[in-house]
């Protein structure tokens, strides 16, 4: 049987469409995979951007002696070039935060008091607290190195995040970047207009050394705040800071938190824990 020439174009129209929807899904494919290519090798330059940003704060990290937020790692900064990529970061010294790892070698549960007093004033209710303190407390791997996080039970916590950190506890509180609500939680005998005092005090003049400060305090505070705030284990230098750097690249645009050691190994042994982070 003869077919007939209409049946024969319309068969061989339909083998064309095939064929070009064929070729257009492979187009379609070959287009999506060049994009996610271009992506990738996009990410991995941003990344690598991100590095030179991180060994360009450890540079600016100051080594031995006093540690204040006048020296230029505290400044933040925004919209620097690196290649053809904008890098923005802001550096905190965490020893200006209070230490997680007291918490591990506290007999008299003198630290635990002073955590639930630090929870508290950032929201969350005292037996909450203790529950926390004592969660830390059992957390032997606490460590620079290792993240932690709040219970799930903290809900958001985070006021209360960042007022924290985890460093050796021999290294002490840095006095010139000792944030208001830890210095209230650790020496609560002190009253407000005290600790208001002093924090001011040293904003104007940066301590250089622990009894110089404890000399002005009991000159201009008298005896008894100079005796509280000689308890504590205070320092005026610092090993241990968080940055936060963003990198932009296009349209990509990648954030990392990094904390980061001083005054110790360089180069990326200086960099103590790496994270992304997202929004």
């Amino acid at each position: 049987m003869t077919r007939r020439p209409g049946m024969a174009l319309i068969q061989a129209l339909l083998i064309v469409a095939a064929l070009a929807a064929v070729a257009a899904a492979l187009m379609q494919r070959t287009g999506r995979a060049t994009e996610r290519l271009a992506w990738h090798q996009q990410a991995a330059q941003a990344a690598l951007y991100l590095d030179g940003g991180v060994e360009q704060l450890r540079a600016m990290l100051p080594g031995e002696g006093p540690v204040t937020l006048r020296q230029p790692w505290a400044q933040p900064r925004a919209g620097v070039r690196i290649g053809d990529a904008t890098l923005s970061w802001q550096v905190e010294d965490l020893q200006g935060r209070f230490n997680l790892s007291v918490l591990l070698a506290d007999p008299d549960e003198v630290w635990r008091d002073a955590f639930v007093r630090l929870a508290r004033s950032q929201g969350l209710p005292a037996s909450l607290a203790r529950r926390i303190a004592a969660r830390f407390a059992a957390q032997r791997g606490l460590s620079p190195a290792a993240p932690w996080s709040l219970p799930g039970d903290a809900g958001d916590g985070a006021d209360l995040v960042a007022q924290l950190a985890v460093w050796p506890p021999q290294d002490g509180f840095n006095i010139n970047t000792l944030s208001p609500p830890v210095l209230a939680a650790l020496v609560p005998a002190l009253p407000e207009a005290t600790r208001s005092a002093i924090l001011r005090h040293v904003a104007r003049e940066p301590v250089a050394d622990v009894p110089a400060l404890i000399d002005w305090v009991q000159r201009t505070q008298g005896e008894g705040p100079a005796t509280l705030m000689s308890l504590l284990p205070l320092t005026t230098g610092s090993h241990w800071f968080l940055a936060r750097l963003e990198v932009r690249l296009d349209s990509l645009v990648l954030r990392r938190s990094v904390v980061l050691r001083s005054g110790g190994p360089t180069g990326r042994s200086a960099v103590i824990l790496s994270m992304p982070e997202f929004d």
